[in-house]
């Protein structure tokens, strides 16, 4: 297996971390943590150099890319910026069911508009009873004319209020089966009707998370996403190339963690020598250091395999899982070796740590890769 970047791929990373490091440095990254503010510039400065453009078609100011430079230019921002690493990956579901799914003109308009530098499109799924179980959301959509009507509530909806829009999902209660009675709709966030509570987390300070209010919302029925009551197999369509992203995004903070990390066993000093010198820190880093392997390894396999057309149902959520862990368990390791400094809010390794610990909740929980995987695996078994 060749494992080697192609130029234009060995160009992106490098010009991408160089604008990382000018556009969004770690000194303002740490700025707009503390202040739990959104890197908006850093978010436009990705548009205005094609970051945000890539894999979107030309016809709508895009740059075409396979699934394997998308990994890669996810991982770069997870290093050098995970808040947009967060960002992007979030996107790339709702940006590529609007692709695959969405009407001429509402590919138009969402598509160009994320180009230049328009914030992903909010995902509205998840409700207070429905989380893991997203097909129990009890969000209605009634019919008034040419309009559509919604009420419900949505949980942990990423970016809603400062995105130009959502896509909504909601189930028609006159039919049983739940996974043949959920539609998706584009909402625009400025729609009257919608209230929005921030709330408060642990961690992804500069990635807003909101609950969502929904009082008789109305939209033109043309804002239906796909086919009536087919939303549910058109939101999974695109979930493994999300959590793909968000693993690559992990990857790039355990890298960032590590750095850290290692360049402080060089220099930090106990005993009269530095604690790189002793066999406990070189066995930490060590182990480090092979997780990090180990995890861009699998991300990139998977990408491969992906843009090969290849079934990715088990192994995708094999690599959720280990990357999830894996990720938190080197930022943590980093956090150990920095001692009392890395739980100091002056340093990036806590940041890190604080936002990599939901990557085992967000985008599927452990316990649900699990739920994909195991059934797959023992199938696979008995053939």
């Amino acid at each position: 297996m060749d494992f080697r970047w192609t130029e234009e791929q060995e160009l992106l990373a490098q010009s991408l971390a160089e604008l990382l490091q000018r556009e969004a440095p770690e000194s303002l990254m740490a700025e707009l943590d503390e202040q739990k503010e959104f890197p908006y510039n850093s978010w436009q400065a990705l548009a205005d150099n094609g970051i945000l453009g890539l894999g979107i078609p030309e016809e709508y100011g895009g740059t075409p890319a396979d699934i394997l430079t998308l990994t890669l230019a996810c991982e770069i921002l997870g290093k050098y910026a995970f808040p947009l690493g967060i960002i992007y990956s979030l996107g790339i579901i709702t940006i590529r069911d609007i692709l695959q799914f969405g009407s001429d003109a509402i590919k138009a308009e969402v598509l160009s508009g994320f180009v230049r530098g328009d914030l992903p499109v909010a995902l509205g799924i998840t409700e207070p009873q429905a989380g893991s179980d997203a097909a129990a959301l009890k969000t209605t959509a009634e019919f008034d004319g040419d309009d559509v009507v919604f009420n419900g509530q949505k949980m942990y909806s990423t970016l809603a209020e400062i995105s130009r829009y959502i896509l909504l999902m909601t189930r028609d209660p006159s039919k049983e089966n739940p996974y043949q009675s959920i539609s998706m709709w584009l909402v625009p966030a400025d729609t009257p009707g919608l209230r929005f509570n921030r709330l408060s987390k642990v961690g992804w300070w500069t990635v807003p998370t909101y609950e969502v209010f929904i009082d008789n919302a109305r939209v033109p029925r043309k804002n239906l996403v796909g086919q009536l009551n087919y939303g549910w197999p058109q939101l999974m369509a695109n979930f493994e190339i999300e959590r793909l992203a968000l693993c690559a995004a992990s990857v790039g903070a355990a890298e960032g963690a590590y750095e850290d990390a290692a360049a402080y066993a060089n220099r930090r000093s106990q005993f009269g020598q530095p604690i790189g010198s002793f066999q406990a820190v070189q066995h930490k880093i060590t182990d480090m250091a092979i997780k990090i392997e180990n995890m861009r390894n699998y991300i990139y396999k998977i990408a491969w395999m992906m843009d090969n057309e290849l079934p990715v149902r088990h192994e995708h959520a094999m690599c959720k899982l280990y990357v999830a862990q894996a990720a938190f368990e080197v930022t943590d390791d980093a956090m150990q070796l920095l001692g009392g400094l890395g739980y100091m809010t002056t340093q990036r390794v806590q940041r890190l740590w604080r936002d990599v610990r939901l990557m085992r909740i967000g985008g599927g929980t452990d316990e649900i890769m699990y739920n994909i995987a195991g059934p797959q695996l023992l199938k696979k078994a008995r053939k």
